[in-house]
């Protein structure tokens, strides 16, 4: 399919087709049907196991594994509305609840209220099941959007023709985080020009602005450029509210402090290429993001934040002061199915998905990702990480990962190594 002019109407709303029976039935292998079909529920689950092993360098990582998710969801829908809850038992409290909300078709789209993922990065709204390395780009919560992955407010998605819109305003809350009074919203369109059954490309835009307040937590951008578990890099910091400031003395007589003004602003945009021909895959993303700053920081807190002592001139009595902060990050990423299969196109969301074997044997995936985040206003502050990877699908529910990634934090000199692995499953 072949798109090239802009759409001005959206689909009307989706059918909802009722049960036959009135009592409650086995639909499929983990899903059931009652009240004619005004009320269903889907058991849906997934297991990834990670292996990690350092080689070190300054730093110095403990090898371990880890279960990275265990989640079990139920979803389905309450009349016309649709419901998700979904708890991730590696994660501890509150902190575990992943997708929690309703949803319901309005305007010819989907509003959802509760916690979910704000539209914005294509890596991001990604599946963890279907994401091409083990773990997400500088682009995404894993960098730019540290501890940012999910938010509490409301949003609303739709997609017509070959492009996708999505907007939310939301609460800088997720489930594990201290009730605030921060504010953020953030909106995502997308167009694929070109897609068929051989070749898609994929272009996309998005931006989020997010205001840290009263009981804010701060607003990070901070990567882990040597894998999960291994040294990681604060690139970015915007203050959150009052009560994250100190000013003591440490027992060696150090004048520990952090101050400056309550709250700040985060603006990110975001820009987004991707492309399949075949076995082949390439996708792209580059985030431009300017962080307030305006606080100042003892020279002794400042190595604990970044890791190493100021790379710029500090007052002997005021400290270190941060202003604005601009930071840019971006990666391409590729992968080749050597066994053939192709990647497939999620038109209503605008992502793409794993491919699925064709053959007993199951599909074979190389991949490979350079990606690089940097803060101009701090001399030197720079983290890069390059990846090497293998995946291999034995079906469509279970895969296994190996990822070889050579960490380069140009900041602190750190050189550190990871091997990495995974066993999943998902249904």
């Amino acid at each position: 399919m072949y798109c090239r002019g802009f759409i001005f109407s959206f689909m009307g709303a989706a059918l909802f087709h009722p049960a036959v029976a009135d009592q409650p039935e086995t639909k499929s292998w983990l899903k059931i049907s009652a009240n004619e079909g005004n009320f269903s529920a889907e058991l849906g689950g997934r297991i990834h196991f990670d292996t990690y092993l350092f080689d070190s360098d300054i730093e110095d990582p403990i090898s371990t594994t880890e279960f990275r998710r265990v989640r079990l969801a139920v979803t389905g829908h309450l009349w016309k509305w649709k419901y998700k809850l979904e708890r991730d038992f590696s994660s501890s409290g509150t902190g575990g609840l992943r997708d929690v909300y309703i949803a319901t078709e309005v305007l010819g789209g989907k509003l959802t209220i509760g916690n979910f993922k704000p539209y914005r990065s294509m890596e991001e709204l990604t599946s963890s099941n279907e994401i091409t390395m083990m773990e997400r780009s500088f682009t995404s919560a894993s960098g730019i959007y540290f501890g940012r992955s999910r938010q509490q407010g409301i949003g609303w998605h739709t997609h017509w023709g070959c492009y996708t819109f999505g907007a939310a305003g939301f609460n800088l809350r997720n489930p594990g985080a201290p009730r605030n009074e921060g504010l953020g919203a953030a909106g995502r369109i997308t167009w694929a020009p070109i897609n068929d059954q051989i070749s898609t490309v994929h272009l996309g835009i998005s931006a989020s602005h997010e205001n840290a307040n009263r009981n804010s937590n701060p607003i990070e951008a901070d990567v882990a450029y040597a894998g999960r578990r291994g040294p990681t890099q604060l690139t970015a910091l915007t203050p959150g509210g009052r009560d994250f400031f100190f000013d003591i003395v440490n027992d060696n007589g150090d004048q520990l402090f952090f101050f400056g003004n309550q709250g700040g602003k985060a603006d990110i945009a975001g820009l987004e290429f991707a492309a399949t021909y075949g076995p082949v895959y390439l996708q792209s993303e580059y985030a431009y993001g300017k962080f307030d700053g305006d606080y100042y920081l003892s020279e002794v807190v400042f190595e604990d934040f970044y890791g190493i002592p100021p790379t710029f001139a500090c007052d002997p009595d005021n400290g270190c002061f941060i202003g604005d902060q601009d930071v840019k990050t971006w990666y391409i990423m590729g992968s080749w199915m050597i066994t053939g299969e192709h990647k497939p196109y999620d038109s209503a969301k605008g992502v793409f998905r794993s491919a699925k074997p064709h053959s007993d044997w199951g599909a074979w995936e190389l991949t490979a990702r350079y990606e690089t985040i940097e803060n101009k206003d701090i001399p030197d502050l720079e983290a890069d990480s390059f990846r090497l990877g293998v995946n291999v699908y034995l079906n469509p529910r279970v895969r296994f990962m190996l990822n070889i990634i050579l960490g380069d934090d140009e900041f602190t000199g750190d050189k550190t190594r990871q091997l990495a692995f995974r066993a999943q499953a998902s249904w």
